[in-house]
């Protein structure tokens, strides 16, 4: 492929993203925002064709088709689908089914709870012109992510689902989100960290800014659902465990079955089954080239929302 972003080059873009259970209002919002930025890198030559596709995961249909959501405003994507998916599959799952139809140089990976900045997508064609970059994420705002990076280079360890530009070698060469052992957390973590095991950049994009929709409860700490609470327990134990340490997933395991709270147990009784009947991941990355682990966390961070 060309390289995207390159002098004189330009790239084809898709952009994706999975719904559940979506206000419409706030579906319409996204994609105005996401129009507005391809607009924007189009008519800078940031990119020379652009799509859009939006899965759906919800029970029922929140958006009947995507020609309601693009009226009242220039429709810079050649082509513009919708597919209720009829079940739930998950983050992971509904971007893998979209992922399939992708036939794009690079693809735009987005949470429905985002609100592009005009420059996002031109800015994220930019960094991942690169050397061997295979993944750019964008800067959440608000509540910027507060995993560390190379100032320099925008080095990072993974890049956050939440949106970030891949190329179509990476979906390639990784088969895209493990799906099946990440069903709404960690799955971002996990891709970046075997598109990094291929081979490929993995960098942050401060420049490249977008809203999303996070707040914190009175000690800093992100606000959050029980379902993604019992998610991001499931991926302490799996993710140690896949990157070669079994001995820090147990000892997490053993730290959820102490916990005070029944769902920890409930995560951890189910866990520990699974342990005991032989049905854990393989473990990959022996050596630890890319696997990091920093107390509770997946990277180094900067800072701490919950700091005093």
């Amino acid at each position: 492929m060309s390289d995207p972003g390159a002098q004189g080059g330009s790239a084809s873009l898709r952009v994706q993203t999975v719904l559940y259970d979506n206000a419409p209002g706030d579906v319409a919002r996204f994609v105005r925002s996401v129009a507005a930025a391809c607009g924007y890198a189009l008519e800078s030559g940031a990119i020379r064709s652009a799509e859009l596709a939006i899965g759906d995961s919800s029970p029922e249909p929140v958006a009947q088709g995507v020609e309601e959501l693009l009226s009242g405003g220039p429709d810079p994507f050649a082509r513009a689908t919708y597919a209720h998916f009829g079940a739930n599959l998950g983050s992971a799952g509904g971007h893998n089914r979209l992922f399939e139809e992708a036939d794009t140089e690079v693809v735009l990976v987005m949470n429905p709870d985002t609100y592009a900045s005009p420059r996002l997508v031109a800015e994220l064609v930019a960094g991942i012109s690169g050397a061997q970059v295979g993944v750019v994420e964008a800067r959440q705002l608000p509540l910027e992510h507060p995993k560390a990076h190379d100032p320099a280079t925008g080095e990072v360890s993974w890049a956050s689902g939440t949106c970030f530009l891949v190329r179509r070698e990476v979906l390639h060469d990784t088969g895209g989100f493990d799906a099946e052992l990440f069903f709404l957390h960690g799955d971002d973590v996990d891709f970046s960290w075997r598109a990094r095991l291929a081979g490929w950049r993995v960098v942050h994009r401060p420049s490249a800014r977008v809203f999303h929709d996070k707040r914190l409860d009175d000690t800093g700490v992100i606000v959050a659902g029980r379902r993604e609470l019992e998610q991001s327990a499931i991926v302490s134990v799996l993710l140690p465990w896949r990157y070669s340490r079994r001995d820090l997933a147990l000892e997490r395991l053993a730290a959820l079955e102490a916990a005070p709270d029944e769902l920890s147990r409930s995560v951890a009784a189910a866990l520990r089954a699974r342990v005991d009947q032989g049905g854990m991941p393989e473990a990959i990355d022996p050596e630890h080239r890319v696997g990091e682990f920093a107390g509770d966390d997946y990277a180094r961070h900067r800072f701490s929302y919950a700091d005093p």
